[in-house]
């Protein structure tokens, strides 16, 4: 078997997957629990994965020397190892996503870390203050989006020749992630940001008014571009998008406008700032940003439990991340049927590759037991995860262990 007929034969059992009974069912699933259906089967996804850690795997492995087939095949390499070994309620896409070319001039800064000669290798890194008064914030600079239709089309019709009779080859455009407070961090450190919230209060409001003008203007353009992504198969901040609506279902993918896209944003670094903290200087900012699409996807791995009502003003959010952190009894109770709890399992339950099968049963019926007392529809979204001490079988093991609890809670 040649380079392009193996590359073929992987899109056939990837097509197989995509158009089966099952993973119809899944969407089906989703769009229920995405229109706060609570009666929907709690979907379990894992994602942002030790893909580092999978190499021993010999279907990971890529054979193809040419650089087309080689990125073709190793797409459907890893979506195909996902579903066979951890899948649990992924949704493989009905299509090839070819992503859109574009151009982004970019903010003006960049990343710049403090000397890390004391901890190299490390995970973590502490961050230059860029921004460390008034003057400073000119170096924030507008972004220019430049779409590249022509390569975004020449990327196509090169796939179209490999598999263009086994899938629909779509050009797709970016799903939003709007954690703005993540990227005042990476430019000023977490220690800064947290010490200007209290001690220069003008200059965050300052600091504030121009990303979010900057980001106003971001978001213009690709919409004027049709640079943004919505619709069947795409997946914001790991979970699926499919929702039981019908302004879902009539999205146009040849002009995609913001209000039929989800977004997702944090401000993650506000994990111990107070609610009307956190309201002054995020949610009063983003409320009019977020307000322009369908649907909001809030929060990460900050706990949020006390804070759902500040988070209630912006009106299109329709689902709230549940960290391994929170009290999922007291954010159940604040958030009732009025959004999907996202309730992000610890992932240092499989980091030794072995599920922790007590403290996993608990996590999981206290939330189900929480979410059904209030009715409130929720996902189980097992992210982070930076190690599995290389067995890949552990995530098996665990997806497994959640089914049956589910199933039998």
């Amino acid at each position: 078997m040649n380079e392009r007929e193996m590359v073929r034969d992987l899109a056939k059992q990837y097509a197989d997957i995509a158009f089966s009974d099952d993973s119809k069912a899944r969407a089906e699933n989703w769009g229920r629990l995405n229109a706060l259906d609570a009666s929907a089967r709690p979907p379990i996804i894992l994602d942002q994965l030790p893909w580092h850690e999978f190499g021993a795997w010999e279907e990971l492995r890529c054979q193809a020397s040419d650089p087309l087939l080689r990125g073709i095949e190793n797409y459907f390499r890893s979506e195909l190892f996902r579903i066979r070994h951890f899948g649990a309620d992924l949704v493989l896409p009905t299509y090839f996503p070819c992503g859109k070319a574009y151009t982004d001039t970019g903010y003006g800064l960049t990343t710049v870390t403090q000397d890390e000669s004391e901890h190299r290798n490390a995970q973590t890194h502490l961050y230059a203050d860029q921004l460390p008064d008034e003057e400073s914030l000119s170096k924030l600079k507008f972004r220019t989006i430049t779409a590249r239709p022509e390569e975004t089309a020449k990327n196509k019709a090169a796939i179209e020749a490999v598999i263009g009779d086994i899938l629909e080859v779509r050009p797709t455009g970016v799903m939003l992630w709007e954690g703005i407070w993540d990227r005042i961090t990476f430019w000023k450190g977490a220690e800064s940001c947290l010490y200007a919230v209290i001690d220069e209060p003008e200059f965050v409001h300052k600091l504030m008014r121009r990303i979010v003008d900057i980001e106003m203007d971001a978001i213009d353009q690709l919409e004027a571009q049709n640079l943004l992504a919505a619709g069947p198969g795409t997946k914001c901040h790991c979970v699926e998008t499919y929702t039981d609506e019908d302004r879902y279902r009539a999205i146009d993918q040849a002009h995609i406008r913001t209000r039929d896209c989800w977004i997702s944003g944090a401000a993650q670094i506000f994990s111990e700032v107070s609610p009307a903290m956190h309201d002054e200087f995020e949610i009063e900012y983003v409320k009019p940003l977020y307000e322009r699409f369908g649907w909001v996807n809030y929060g990460c791995c900050e706990p949020l439990c006390r804070k759902i009502g500040i988070i209630r003003k912006m009106k299109t959010v329709r689902s709230i991340s549940a960290s391994p952190w929170t009290d999922v009894n007291m954010q159940a109770e604040a958030m009732g049927g009025d959004f999907v709890m996202l309730r992000k399992p610890n992932p240092a339950y499989v980091r030794a590759g072995y599920p922790e099968v007590d403290a996993v049963k608990a996590e999981v019926r206290k939330t189900l037991r929480a979410c059904r007392r209030n009715g409130t529809p929720v996902a189980f979204v097992l992210k982070d995860i930076t190690t599995v001490s290389c067995r890949v079988e552990g995530l098996t093991e665990w997806v497994e262990l959640m089914k049956a609890e589910i199933e039998n809670g």
